[in-house]
C-alpha cells in the first residue's frame, strides 16, 4: 500500500491541475461601450451595446484565438447572421496552416428552417490591441495573418468594428459592474 500511495497523490495532482487549467482558462470582462453605428447608405445617432469580452490564458495553447468577443446591441438585440452549424469552417494561422473553427455561441431559429447564429468574433492580441475577426461562416477560411475586422485598444478601451452586415461601430468602452 505504501509503494501505490505516490503514484495516487502524483495522480490527483495531475487531474486536479487540468481540471483547474480548464476552469481557470480565461477571463471574461463585460464593457458598456457608447457611439455611433453606421449602416450601408445609413447613418445612425449614437447608439449604446454591450461587449462581453473573453480573453484566453496563455496556458490555453489548444485554441489559435486569444479569445472571443460577443455584442449585444442596446435593444438587447444579438446581432446574427445566417449560417449552418454542422458545416466546416476555418482559420488560417500560417502560410500552411489551418484549424478548425467549431461553430460558436448562440443559435437561433429552428433546426428545419435557415439557421441563425450569433454574429461573434475571434481575439488576436497583438500588444495593447485586441484585433477582432469575424467568425467564419459555413464553408470559409478567416485568415488570422491579416488585418481583422476591427480592434479593441486595451489602453484607451475604444473599440471599431465591422460586422457582416456592413455595419460599422466607432466608439468607447467602460468595464460594466458586475
Amino acid at each position: 500500500m505504501l509503494r501505490v500511495l505516490p503514484f495516487l497523490v502524483v495522480g490527483f495532482l495531475i487531474v486536479a491541475a487540468l481540471i483547474g487549467s480548464l476552469n481557470y482558462s480565461s477571463d471574461t470582462a463585460i464593457y458598456e461601450c457608447s457611439g455611433v453605428m453606421t449602416a450601408p447608405n445609413n447613418s445612425s445617432g449614437p447608439i449604446t451595446l454591450f461587449a462581453e469580452i473573453t480573453q484566453y490564458r496563455w496556458w490555453a495553447f489548444w485554441n489559435p484565438l486569444d479569445g472571443l468577443l460577443r455584442l449585444e446591441i442596446q435593444s438587447g438585440r444579438i446581432p446574427t447572421v445566417p449560417d449552418d452549424p454542422s458545416a466546416a469552417r476555418w482559420f488560417k494561422t500560417g502560410p500552411n496552416s489551418s484549424r478548425p473553427a467549431p461553430f460558436p455561441g448562440l443559435r437561433f431559429g429552428s433546426p428545419s428552417s435557415p439557421n441563425e447564429r450569433e454574429d461573434v468574433f475571434g481575439i488576436d492580441r497583438v500588444e495593447s490591441y485586441l484585433v477582432l475577426y469575424l467568425w467564419p461562416k459555413a464553408g470559409e477560411t478567416v485568415d488570422l495573418t491579416e488585418a481583422g475586422q476591427g480592434q479593441f485598444s486595451t489602453m484607451s478601451n475604444s473599440l471599431k468594428f465591422k460586422l457582416s452586415s456592413g455595419a460599422t461601430f466607432n466608439g468607447n468602452c467602460k468595464p460594466k459592474n458586475n
